[in-house]
This record gives structure tokens, C-alpha cells and sequence, in this order.
């Protein structure tokens, strides 16, 4: 089904998806792959040469501490969390850590630990920090449609790199090579295809920061993070949430043609919170309107 679509939109592939200011730059998959993720991750381990331990502490929500002796930039937030509860581990979206010296941050699940510190779990329910999961939220979301466009619409295309800006109700991918204009069926076929591939699999968003001195190595100017989700690797703004199976409801609700690309925009919800039909339907018909 998918195969068949991908035959149905390809067009020369092109380097540059936009000259519009809104789209960004393609992802290269010559300069950013998911090869380029294992030996950022295997530099990022090694930096210290040798395996070191750090105490990373715990802070529960009922005032409760504990301690964990885990491994420096190898051992992250879930693994920490493991420990602990593994439903506690799995309902966790993202943490809020917090280095000695530093502001408290918010992190990836997935992202291993620097150094000593101190954690926190956050989870979709938390209003505290509503905000900044939903940044996170949304910005894993702008990952799976990159990964999954790429891999459903395969050929000789370009995707750009997810872009999720919270406040414009959508999150988007730009993809330049199709042939044709995408249908409302074509978009059913994706949506089907990225929950089958993508999100019952509970893949985790895998996250690495690469640290400004090893940056020059990999043709970076300065400090850069990570995500990975399967074989697709994008550079993210953020912190993304823990897996594939967090996300909920999903829908590319719409394919916008423009000058040199087309732009897929998507609405999603977590699967920790649910909504009405009626609801959902309205979530569907604003983005749908914003979509630009």
C-alpha cells in the first residue's frame, strides 16, 4: 500500500526544500544518520576514556529521595527510573534534572546523565510543567512524521528537518521530490503506516548531546543534540519524550502544496489523555485552517 504510494509521488530529489523562510533546511542523510548517532553516542561515552561512576539522586513526589550509583554519560533518567517502578518508569515523559552549580533543566528520558545529580519525573499529568512537556511533546511528535515520511515515502526525496512550534497548532515536515499532490487517501496510507511502524512498537526516542569541543569533528559550529527514532536521526531544539507508544491519537490532517515543497502538517494527543470524538474532530478542523 505504502510501496505503491511511494511510487505514486516521487519526483528528483532536491537539495534545498524551500526558499521560504518558514521551511527549513533538509536533513542529509550523508551528514546526519542514524551511523553518525552511534559514534557521536560511542565519542560521548568514551569522552572520559574510562567508565566512570556518578550518585544520582531521586526525587519522588511525596518528598522521598533515593540514591543510584549509575554510570557517567552512559546510564539516563528511565534507566534510573527502572529501579524505582517500571510503571512509574514507563508513564514518566521527560525529568527535570538538576546538576550541582546549574538551573534545573528539563531532559530527555532518554538522555544519559552527565554527571552527578539530582532527577525528577515528570509525567503528562503534571500541570507544573504542562508547558514544557507539551513543547516536548510536540517536538517528538515533528520527529515521528519526519521518520515516517521518510521511510513512506521512499525514493529519491527530501525531508526537511521537523520543525513544531506549539502556539501554531500543528507540527509540520517539509518534503520535496513528490510528483503530485498528495490526496486525502495517500494521507489515510500514512497515517495508518506511522502507528503501525512507529508507535505501537514503542520505540524509544533515543537522545544524545554532542558537547561543543567534539562538535568541530562532525562539521558542527558549536553545541548540538541528537534524537533518534528507529533508523531516522534529526538534530532537535529540545528535549523529546521517552517512546513511541506515549503518542496517542495522531493525524496528518494536511498535505499543502507550495512554490518547491509540500508541507505536512499533523495534530496529536498523548496516549495518557483522552479525548471525545467531537473534540478531537475539532482539534483536526483548526489545525487544518492554520496549516500555512
Amino acid at each position: 500500500m505504502i510501496r505503491s504510494l511511494s511510487r505514486v509521488l516521487l519526483l528528483p530529489s532536491k537539495r534545498c526544500a524551500s526558499t521560504s523562510k518558514a521551511a527549513v533546511a533538509p536533513i542529509s542523510k550523508a551528514e546526519i544518520s542514524s551511523e553518525l548517532f552511534d559514534d557521536v553516542q560511542r565519542r560521548v561515552r568514551q569522552h572520559g576514556q574510562t567508565v566512570e561512576k556518578v550518585i544520582i539522586t531521586f526525587n519522588g513526589k511525596d518528598g522521598t529521595k533515593k540514591e543510584f550509583l549509575m554510570n557517567k554519560n552512559l546510564s539516563s533518567p528511565y534507566d534510573c527510573a527502572k529501579h524505582i517502578n517500571m510503571l512509574l518508569a514507563k508513564r514518566a515523559a521527560v525529568a527535570i534534572v538538576s546538576y550541582p552549580g546549574e538551573d534545573a533543566r528539563i531532559e530527555s528520558m532518554n538522555e544519559p546523565f552527565r554527571d552527578q545529580c539530582e532527577f525528577e519525573l515528570v509525567d503528562f499529568q503534571t500541570e507544573l510543567y504542562s508547558k514544557a512537556v507539551n513543547k516536548a511533546y510536540w517536538r517528538s511528535c515533528s520527529v515521528a512524521l519526519a521518520a515516517a515520511l521518510t521511510k513512506a515515502l521512499a525514493g529519491d526525496i527530501a525531508v526537511s528537518r521537523p520543525h513544531s512550534e506549539v502556539e501554531q497548532c500543528y507540527f509540520a515536515a517539509d518534503v520535496s521530490g513528490l510528483k503530485c499532490d498528495v490526496l486525502p487517501e495517500h494521507l489515510k496510507e500514512i497515517n495508518a503506516f506511522l502507528r503501525a511502524d512507529l508507535i505501537i512498537k514503542a520505540i524509544p526516542f533515543e537522545s544524545v548531546t554532542l558537547p561543543s569541543e567534539l562538535a568541530p569533528d562532525y562539521g558542527f559550529t558549536s553545541r548540538v543534540r541528537l534524537c533518534r527514532l528507529g533508523e531516522f536521526v534529526a538534530e532537535v531544539d529540545g528535549p523529546v519524550i521517552s517512546r513511541s507508544d506515549q503518542i496517542g491519537r495522531f493525524s496528518i490532517v494536511k498535505a499543502l502544496a507550495k512554490d518547491s515543497f509540500t508541507r505536512f502538517g499533523a495534530v496529536s494527543l498523548p496516549s495518557s489523555l483522552k479525548c471525545s470524538s467531537y473534540s478531537w474532530n475539532m482539534i483536526l478542523d483548526n489545525a487544518k485552517d492554520k496549516i500555512s
